[in-house]
């Protein structure tokens, strides 16, 4: 049997109505909303299911909640209309239908009524056997997964102000990874002393994140705040065997906004494979090229007190606004207005965060210009921009009518649109146009 899908022509048709309407009129007003209402409706168009609220519309772009209350209390005003109109109609059939009532009550004989009374008796035992028996051979519905997943998948997840708990999650190789079973016991002990309200989970990428968890449904949203916790010996050993590079990269494609780094356990006197002066510029290159937020601290203590530091703040900051369940592709065209925050799932932000044993070539020609001395992940991610590969920029670099080692120099790089520069476009070229470097 073919499976037909039903699309419904115009799922929220009422709010496209009431849409029109105040458009129409901001337009001949002349006012300036004419164009907001127009988005909103555009944008509620678009979207294939039908919406309960105004209130509900604000996972849609264009969506305030201004505008929401606006259709909530629009919405409220309908449903009184109907509801009345409800009322009026049975209470004029319920008038009709006692007249007639009463008129054939008096021309019917006593026998007849008895009699009509049994019929209807005996005709009502017969339906529920048919229909308890229909029931009982009924057959049973399948449940069918793909369905059950597309109802997953368009289901939307929103957490009204103060309806959720902002709780620390901490990698299990923070505490069941270290070096010692008293580092595992500190970690556990400090969180827990300073009242933080954590827990223990495997994490794909960095050591420590927040989520927000329903109190009733129980779902997750992935808070945009992640830390990596690195002790100067660690930091040393991951940048000699390649994973400072690998883990910067993961993190700046996790889905998360803000990215940061703990710097632990400073001793001037310890002696690491990499000299304390380049172990401090690998850490300064993370804030200034990078943008990390990048924290110094003394000891493990110290960096727990720093994570209950953010965990209260987060918690001040997010319990009184709405947070709206978002894909990871959507995030950056999500509007965060009107105390409404577009947050990832947190099972999709584990998933997606997990290492891949595949790349694309893309990604394998960023880590590729990664191990040259002074770029960084944004630098690496404006040339592949530019030249999707590496035979695409040799042949570039060779081909070039000017100065091919200045041939990337003014390409801009990150947020701020800095150039690249002369040394780092030299590098490159150098790296791949010369036989032997020098």
């Amino acid at each position: 049997m073919k499976r037909v899908k039903l699309v419904l022509d115009r799922p929220n048709c009422l709010f496209e109505s009431w849409l029109e309407e105040w458009r129409d009129e901001a337009i001949l007003r002349n006012s300036e909303l004419r164009d907001h209402f127009a988005k909103a409706l555009d944008s509620l168009r678009r979207y294939p299911l039908p919406l309960e609220s105004g209130r509900e519309c604000i996972i849609l772009q264009h969506f305030g909640a201004k505008l929401c209350s606006m259709l909530d209390r629009k919405l409220e005003e309908h449903r009184r209309q109907e509801s009345t109109k409800t009322v009026d109609a049975r209470s004029s059939f319920e008038e009709t239908g006692s007249k007639e009532n009463s008129t054939a009550k008096e021309s019917r004989e006593k026998p007849a009524r008895f009699a009509c009374q049994v019929v209807e008796v005996q005709e009502k035992t017969v339906v529920a056997k048919q229909a308890k028996n229909a029931k009982k051979n009924a057959p049973r519905r399948l449940v069918n997964t793909n369905e059950i997943a597309l109802q997953e998948a368009n289901r939307q997840i929103l957490f009204e102000p103060n309806t959720f708990d902002i709780i620390l999650l901490v990698d299990t190789q923070e505490t069941c990874g270290g070096k010692t079973k008293l580092q595992h016991d500190a970690t556990l002990a400090e969180l827990t002393q300073l009242g933080v309200p954590f827990e223990v989970r495997r994490l794909k990428i960095g050591d420590f994140t927040w989520i927000a968890r329903s109190r009733e449904t129980k779902d997750e949203l992935v808070m945009p705040y992640i830390i990596e916790r690195k002790r100067m010996d660690d930091l040393s050993a991951s940048i000699v065997d390649g994973r400072f590079h690998e883990q910067k990269f993961r993190l700046k494609h996790c889905g998360i906004e803000n990215l940061m780094y703990i710097v632990e356990n400073i001793d001037k006197n310890s002696r690491f494979s990499i000299p304390l002066p380049s172990l401090f510029q690998a850490s300064v290159n993370c804030l200034v090229q990078d943008g990390f937020t990048v924290k110094y601290t003394k000891n493990h203590k110290d960096s727990m007190s720093h994570l209950s530091y953010i965990t209260k703040i987060l918690i001040k900051i997010y319990k009184d606004k709405s947070l709206i369940g978002c894909k990871k592709e959507h995030l950056t065209q999500a509007d965060n207005v009107d105390d409404t925050v577009h947050l990832m799932e947190f099972k999709e932000f584990n998933k997606a965060s997990s290492k891949q044993k595949t790349f694309k070539v893309s990604e394998m020609f960023i880590r590729q210009l990664l191990q040259l001395k002074g770029m960084s992940i944004d630098k690496a991610t404006a040339i592949v921009e530019r030249y999707a590969t590496p035979q695409i920029l040799i042949m570039a670099l060779e081909n070039s009518d000017k100065n091919g080692e200045q041939l990337l120099a003014d390409i801009q790089a990150g947020d701020k649109k800095r150039r690249l520069g002369p040394t780092i476009s030299k590098a490159v070229y150098q790296l791949y146009t010369m036989n032997e470097l020098s």
